[in-house]
């Protein structure tokens, strides 16, 4: 299945914009390269390959499927995104390169077509679809946002759309494109981007992900209603004013549903802080969402009282306090995680919250 469909009706508008910037257009690929090599040529560490999730050794690790069927490898620190495009997908003019896509509509036709959807089988690979198709919408924002390179996997084959969710698309070649694509574009109301292949990179973006969100210590009758309260309870109260605000909001739209279990009614949701709004030392931290998860009642209470965490590789860490018995009423599996694995400024917080909330 692809999450690129065809251009959409801005391409015209786009080209007007478009310079000259690379020396040859790309090149329709022939061969069927192993994306685990295509990875090592775009200079992507691939270590993690080799190994299951439980960490047992895997042999032949260019076969390793839970990798190899992904859209797009955000990559660690320095490295560039690399993401998987079908060639046909491409618009290529005498002015350059670009690809149009827009995820977040796609994703409306894959849960337009979900409900309803009888045929189980069908419904896996339409869930399959809109996971890999968030992973690549919140990568191509980030990408934006801090001005990442974009090596291109250009795909070929016989692609399907989500009218034909009962098969898969085949691929037949896979290829590196030679050349570095940027991000130029991302409207956050509608959810369309553009890729431009070649050339500079745009200007950064000049934004704060925490505008329009309320500081409630700005707030000087709060300020001196929790000034009376313990830790403990001041934190109640924050989060109960949290907990229906523009925070909360802001929690949604980053995760699209809990952090862990990927419950999607907002109002069942609990925006919680990682380091507690009472030891936060300055407004960033108490209005960021990289200091934040959008939980489900039983996981915000375990968290908040450190029966949980969460490791840097974003797995669930329990406490020794909890009994097997307590676990399984509570609906806590040792095999939890959260459903985003490359939100990384949430980590000097986790830890955060490993050093001084967490129970071993």
């Amino acid at each position: 299945m692809s999450p690129h469909g065809p251009p959409s009706e801005h391409t015209e508008t786009f080209q007007s914009s478009l310079v000259m910037s690379e020396p040859f257009p790309p090149v329709r690929p022939t061969r069927p390269r192993q994306v685990r090599e295509l990875l090592i040529e775009a200079g992507q560490d691939v270590s993690a390959w080799g190994l299951t999730k439980d960490n047992r050794v895997i042999v032949r690790p260019n076969m390793n499927t839970s990798r190899n069927t992904a859209w797009v490898f955000p990559g660690k620190d320095g490295e560039p995104l690399v993401a998987c495009i079908w060639f046909n997908a491409l618009t290529i003019t005498d002015a350059g390169t670009f690809y149009v896509g827009n995820d977040r509509a796609y994703r409306q036709r894959l849960l337009d077509r979900d409900r309803g959807e009888r045929h189980s089988d069908i419904r896996g690979n339409l869930k399959r679809w809109t996971f890999q198709s968030l992973k690549l919408d919140l990568a191509i924002q980030s990408a934006l946002k801090h001005t990442q390179p974009v090596r291109v996997i250009l795909v070929d084959g016989d692609d399907v759309d989500e009218a034909e969710a009962d098969r898969g698309s085949e691929v037949s070649a896979r290829a590196l494109d030679p050349e570095t694509w940027w991000v130029h574009e991302y409207d956050d109301t509608s959810g369309r981007y553009r890729l431009v292949r070649g050339g500079l990179p745009p200007e950064r973006r000049v934004e704060d992900e925490e505008s329009g969100i309320a500081d409630l210590g700005d707030d000087p009758l709060l300020q001196e209603f929790v000034q009376t309260l313990d830790d403990t309870e001041r934190d109640a109260v924050i989060k109960a004013r949290v907990g229906q605000g523009p925070y909360r909001d802001a929690l949604f739209e980053r995760w699209g549903g809990c952090s862990v279990t990927n419950v999607k009614l907002k109002e069942l949701l609990t925006a919680s802080h990682i380091k507690p709004w009472s030891r936060c030392e300055v407004a960033k931290e108490r209005v960021s969402v990289s200091n934040g998860l959008l939980l489900v009642p039983t996981l915000d209470r375990l968290f908040d009282r450190g029966y949980i965490t969460f490791d840097d590789n974003f797995k669930i860490c329990i406490s020794s306090r909890l009994t097997d018995a307590q676990r399984v009423h509570l609906g806590i599996d040792r095999n939890m995680q959260l459903r985003i694995r490359h939100f990384d400024d949430l980590k000097p917080y986790l830890n955060w919250h490993r050093q001084e909330i967490f129970i071993p």
